[in-house]
């Protein structure tokens, strides 16, 4: 729905001191965008990044770095070296007066300098510290080093991207560092939301691994401890869908065709064909012997126009696809156009360039892009001065006389959610994990996916609605809608994820529940907005990752064909996370104003917002960002490489000159020191084919687990490209309780994966009991609405409740 935007951000006032780089930058630039000073805290020769191309016209500068934009744009930025007495003074300073310390340095670096956690407490007890690390501050693999690549592998997606028989993919862009990212924010913005009660600051723990284990849309772990299933990769980007990628006049387009009426409306629109007339059909189950004759089937239409054409033609239809879109190609979308997704900035050496913005609307406190990335040392002085005086929040803090011993963040927050599919599921799970009293509205208690085994189907279903309330309600009858503005009066947040109209069918759209609570925050989360030209449209999270430009980055380089490289649907876990970090961002802002809001995300964006410093590539050099498979400019050897076993692999990453001396004398070839074509990283780069081609020749005679080992021990980035039964059996995981066994009625015992965020002050909910759809009727209606038992009789037999 349309809304104004006209007032300041959610997080105004707010103080972050920020000590990350790559990997944690996007955390601070999201706050920031959201309102808070954030203050990039680089050493005196700058962050690495500043270092590292893509650049303005290939002309290595300091201020003319893409990445270090696509990770520190506005923020300020002073200097600081860490290492000596007067720098580490300096920073105690600031922490005295700020509220937010991020860091992504290597575990136990801040406690050898004497600036960790503990210490950083006596000086600032509110101080909410955010450590962004690849495994974790505890665990056996807790010193381990994880690029990328190496989170990606272990956490398990990387062995399910790519084609059979060739190297598996890791995701395009860094994505393993912004999901990250995303999950940091959203912790801290729970941290700080349990400080306004308790007084208190925290530590919140945000492990890669851990993040991309915690995938709701694939379940790896849970599926194998229900099933004993390893899905492999296939070649397909969903092996539960027939159709997917085919070939139009000029590119691809992505079709995803997977329910019943969907199936039908397929078979009209290609003529009836003899050969899928039969009503068997309808289960995808049956479908799959037929995949070729379909497959010659669409791809004989397709081919009969071009993909943006066949892509609004096909929608009209209300079936599921889109084109496989370039990034330039989603930019020029009139859908994200429409939606302004991208904005201008101003920098003093790149010029007023353009930007990607984030992937939410907030009809009172918009997310704004105020200046661009700073250069060394630009806010020097002006942050000295600044920091004399507390933050705005901090002044707050000491003035609030409210106080309570909550072990859990935001107890006493009520979320009403109207979930469907994936996203809604996955976005409650986040709230109610740390704290939230989450109730489930649901049509009916018979949930039922044939495409899935059904004992999984079970499993999944009550993981994805652990820690809720569930309840039934027939939302189509007057009674049953009376029901729900009762409950919509009792509650902070209302969210869903229907298509844009069902929540306005119902009378429920923003307008008309700000008369049911005035204060009341709704978070809108459709697959391309609420507003646009293609609002309407019909989306799954593959058809997002192609409208995007993910797909079309996600692919092996020499595989000319997109769609097949990801088997999972990224989108059902980026949008819940965007959706968790909105949601407390406008809850700080309710209780600093008292105004309630609401929220439009798009699901589309939020897959774009992954690839973030890849656009600047577009929208800065006007070069289109190209698949890069598994290179990586920073590092050579860089890749995935076969080891001993079927179709098992490891990932290795070499950045420094030092980290290839003790590589090649590990793996017993010290002649590669004077082989002029791996004398430094531009040359190792130049020939990384014969380089990966040697690599691989030691790698083939170990394990993927005796690589990672051997190499992790003497600080060289490796690790394990994990299957299902990898990550059930990962002592690592098991030791620091993101993987755990818990026993539930209807199906047995069933291994968890979660959470995505830890906070050392405030426990994550431990609620092992997982309900059905329909179960807490009773409770919820009785407890909140004084209902009694004779009255519920009375509106389930009347098909009121459910």
């Amino acid at each position: 729905m349309p809304v104004e935007l006209n007032s300041s951000g959610a997080l105004s006032g707010l103080r972050v001191l920020d000590l990350a780089g790559r990997m944690g930058g996007y955390c601070g630039m999201l706050l920031a965008n959201l309102g808070a000073e954030v203050i990039l805290i680089e050493p005196p020769a700058g962050d690495p990044m500043r270092r590292e191309g893509p650049f303005k016209n290939d002309i290595v500068h300091p201020g003319g770095s893409l990445s270090f934009a696509g990770y520190h744009t506005n923020k300020k930025g002073i200097v600081l070296d860490l290492e000596t007495v007067q720098g580490q003074t300096t920073f105690r300073a600031l922490v005295a007066n700020a509220d937010v310390l991020i860091e992504d340095r290597p575990p136990g670096y801040l406690d050898r300098i004497g600036i960790g956690y503990r210490a950083l407490q006596v000086i600032r007890p509110s101080l909410v510290l955010t450590s962004i690390t690849g495994f974790g501050l505890t665990g056996p693999y807790r010193d381990f080093k994880a690029p990328n690549i190496v989170a990606f592998a272990m956490g398990g997606l990387m062995n399910l991207c790519g084609q059979p028989q060739r190297a598996p993919l890791m995701g395009p862009c860094d994505v393993a560092y912004h999901l990250g990212s995303v999950h940091a924010a959203f912790g801290t913005l729970v941290a700080l939301y349990n400080r306004r009660f308790t007084g208190r600051g925290d530590h919140v723990e945000v492990s890669l691994q851990d993040v991309l284990v915690a995938d709701p849309f694939l379940r790896i772990i849970t599926r194998y401890s229900v099933t004993g299933e390893i899905p492999e990769r296939t070649g397909h980007s969903q092996s539960t869908t027939v159709a997917e990628t085919y070939k139009c006049k000029d590119g691809y387009a992505r079709i995803f065709c997977n329910q019943p009426d969907h199936w039908k409306r397929l078979v009209e629109w290609l003529g009836n064909p003899a050969e899928l007339m039969d009503p068997k059909l309808e289960n995808v189950q049956n479908r799959h012997p037929l995949r070729p004759v379909l497959d010659r089937i669409i791809e004989a239409r397709t081919l009969t126009s071009d993909a943006k054409t066949f892509f609004e033609e096909f929608q009209s239809h209300r079936l599921a696809a889109s084109p496989i879109n370039s990034p330039s190609a989603f930019l020029d979308d009139p859908q994200t156009q429409h939606r302004k997704y991208v904005v201008e900035v101003d920098h003093s050496y790149l010029g007023r360039h353009r930007f990607p913005g984030d992937p939410y609307k907030f009809s009172e406190s918009p997310w704004r892009i105020e200046r661009g990335a700073p250069l060394l040392g630009e806010h020097q002085q002006a942050i000295t001065n600044e920091f004399a005086k507390s933050s705005p929040w901090l002044e707050a803090l000491r003035r609030s006389s409210e106080r309570a011993s909550h072990s859990l963040p935001f107890a006493g927050i009520r979320v009403l959610s109207f979930p469907t599919g994936i996203v809604g599921p996955a976005l409650g799970s986040l709230l109610a994990e740390h704290g939230a009293q989450v109730i489930t509205v649901e049509a009916g208690r018979t949930v039922r996916s044939p495409q899935r085994g059904q004992r999984f189907q079970i499993a999944s279903d009550l993981e994805s609605h652990r820690n809720k309330k569930r309840i039934a309600i027939n939302m189509k009858h007057p009674e049953g809608l009376a029901l729900a503005k009762r409950l919509i009066a009792l509650s902070d947040v209302v969210a869903e994820n229907f298509s844009a109209r069902v929540m306005a069918s119902w009378g429920l759209d923003y307008p008309r529940m700000k008369e049911v609570r005035e204060d009341i925050i709704m978070a809108s989360l459709q697959a391309f907005g609420q507003t646009g030209p293609r609002r309407d449209f019909v989306s799954f999270g593959p058809i997002l990752m192609a409208f995007s430009g993910m797909t079309y980055l996600w692919r092996d380089p020499e595989v000319e064909r997109p769609g097949a490289a990801c088997q999972t649907a990224f989108p059902d876990y980026v949008a819940p996370s965007y959706g968790a970090l909105a949601i407390l961002a406008a809850l700080h802002y309710r209780a600093q104003t008292g105004k309630g809001q609401y929220i439009d995300i798009s699901q589309a964006e939020t897959a774009a917002s992954m690839l973030g410093p890849a656009f600047l590539e577009l929208l800065i050099n006007d070069r289109e960002p190209e698949p890069q498979g598994n290179f990586s400019p920073l590092a050579a050897p860089h890749g995935c490489y076969r080891c001993r076993g079927d179709d098992r692999w490891c990932v290795i990453s070499v950045e420094t000159q030092e980290e290839w001396v003790r590589f090649y004398e590990i793996a017993g070839h010290r002649e590669w020191a004077a082989d002029p074509r791996f004398v430094d990283l531009p040359a190792r780069l130049a020939n990384r084919k014969e380089l990966d081609a040697l690599v691989e020749s030691w790698t083939a005679q170990h394990t993927p687990h005796q690589v990672m080992l051997i190499l992790q021990r003497d600080g060289i980035a490796a690790g394990v490209v994990q299957t299902a039964e990898d990550l059930y059996r990962d002592p690592h995981l098991r030791e620091r309780g993101c993987a755990r066994d818990v026993y539930l009625p209807q199906v047995g015992w069933v291994t968890r994966a979660g959470p995505s965020v830890r906070l050392a002050a405030s426990d994550v909910c431990r609620d092992e009991i997982a309900h059905s759809a329909g179960e807490d009727n009773e409770a919820v209606f009785g407890e909140l609405l004084e209902m009694s038992s004779a009255q519920l009789k009375d509106l389930t037999a009347r098909e009121v409740l459910r």
